[in-house]
C-alpha cells in the first residue's frame, strides 16, 4: 500500500510538473509575439507613417513656434523627448521652446540644473534662445505645495504672446509621475488652452498606470489599440496633406537616432544622473514613444 501511494504521489508530481512546463512555455509564447508585435510597430511610427497626418496631427507637423512647458529641469527628456524630436526633426522650420516653471532647487541646487537644461535642449533641437527655467518665489519645486494655477497661466501666456507661440505640449492630469507640481502646471495650462479663444492648440502627453510605464517597448501594442484604423490607412492609402480631421490625437515613436539623442539630453542633467536613471533611459515607454490628446476648446 505504501509503493503505491508513493507511486500515485510520484504521477500527481510529474503531472503537476508538466502543466507548469506548459503553462511557462505559453507565457514565454505570448512574450515573444508581444515583443515582435511592438518591435514592428515601433518600425512603423517611427520610419514608415511618422508624418502621416492621421498620426502627427497637422497643429503639430505646421507648426512654426512650438512650447513644450513643463515643471522641473529634466522632464523634458525624461518624458517629451520623442514628442519633441518628432516635431522638430520633421520640420526644420518649427522653433522649439521649453518653457521650465521651476529651477528645480528643492535641494539648492537649482542654478547648476538651470545650467545643465542648455546641454538637454540642444541635444532635443530646442533653440537656445528659448530654452529658460524660471525661478519665481510663488513657483518653486516642492513636492508637497500645489503652485498658484493664476500664477503659470499668466507665465504660459505671456510666452506664448513674445514667441508667438502655435502649438503647446505639456503634462496631462496625471502629470506621468504623479507629481504634485506636474498636475498644477497641467490644471492651468488645460484650463488656459480650453477657455481662453487666443490660447494654441495644446496637446497632453498620456499618463499610464506604473506597470505599463515601465515596459519598454511591450505597452506600444495597447497604446497603438485607440489609433489602429489610423495606423492601416496611414499604411494603405494616401494622406491628404489638407484634412483636418485628425487633430485629436497624436503618436510619436523615437527613431534610434531620437533615442539616442534624448540618452545625450538626459546626460546633460549630471545633477540627476543615478543608476535608476539609467535603468529609465531602457525601461519606461516615455523614452520610446508619446501618445498626446489634445486639449478640447469649450463653448464661448
Amino acid at each position: 500500500m505504501a509503493s503505491l501511494a508513493r507511486m500515485r504521489n510520484h504521477v500527481t508530481s510529474l503531472s503537476k510538473s508538466k502543466a507548469v512546463r506548459r503553462y511557462v512555455n505559453l507565457l514565454l509564447r505570448i512574450l515573444m509575439f508581444v515583443l515582435i508585435l511592438s518591435i514592428l510597430l515601433q518600425f512603423i511610427l517611427a520610419y514608415i507613417v511618422a508624418k502621416d497626418p492621421r498620426i502627427l496631427p497637422p497643429a503639430l507637423r505646421r507648426a512654426k513656434n512650438l512650447l513644450i512647458v513643463t515643471a522641473h529641469p529634466d522632464d523634458e527628456c525624461l518624458f517629451f523627448s520623442p514628442a519633441i524630436l518628432g516635431v522638430l526633426d520633421g520640420n526644420p522650420d518649427t522653433t522649439g521652446g521649453l518653457l521650465v516653471l521651476s529651477s528645480g532647487n528643492n535641494y539648492g541646487i537649482g542654478e547648476k540644473r538651470k545650467v545643465e537644461l542648455k546641454g538637454s535642449c540642444k541635444a532635443l533641437s530646442i533653440d537656445s534662445g528659448r530654452c529658460l527655467a524660471l525661478d519665481k518665489p510663488d513657483l518653486q519645486d516642492n513636492p508637497n505645495i500645489w503652485w498658484d494655477e493664476v500664477a503659470i497661466t499668466a507665465v504660459v501666456r505671456d510666452y506664448v504672446a513674445k514667441w508667438k507661440v502655435d502649438v503647446i505640449l505639456t503634462f496631462d492630469s496625471g502629470g506621468v509621475s504623479g507629481h504634485i507640481n506636474h498636475r498644477a502646471v497641467s490644471t492651468a495650462v488645460s484650463h488656459y488652452a480650453a477657455s481662453d479663444p487666443k490660447a494654441p492648440p495644446t496637446y497632453t502627453l498620456t499618463t499610464t498606470s506604473l506597470p505599463r510605464k515601465y515596459t519598454f517597448l511591450l505597452d506600444l501594442p495597447l497604446t497603438s489599440l485607440s489609433f489602429s484604423w489610423r495606423i492601416f490607412k496611414a499604411l494603405f492609402t494616401p494622406a491628404n496633406v489638407i484634412d483636418d480631421s485628425h487633430q485629436s490625437k497624436a503618436l510619436v515613436a523615437s527613431t534610434w537616432n531620437m533615442y539616442f539623442k534624448t540618452r545625450q539630453a538626459f546626460a546633460s542633467h549630471e545633477s540627476q544622473y543615478g543608476w535608476d536613471r539609467n535603468l529609465y533611459m531602457i525601461a519606461s515607454r516615455y523614452v520610446w514613444f508619446n501618445d498626446l490628446r489634445r486639449v478640447e476648446r469649450r463653448p464661448a
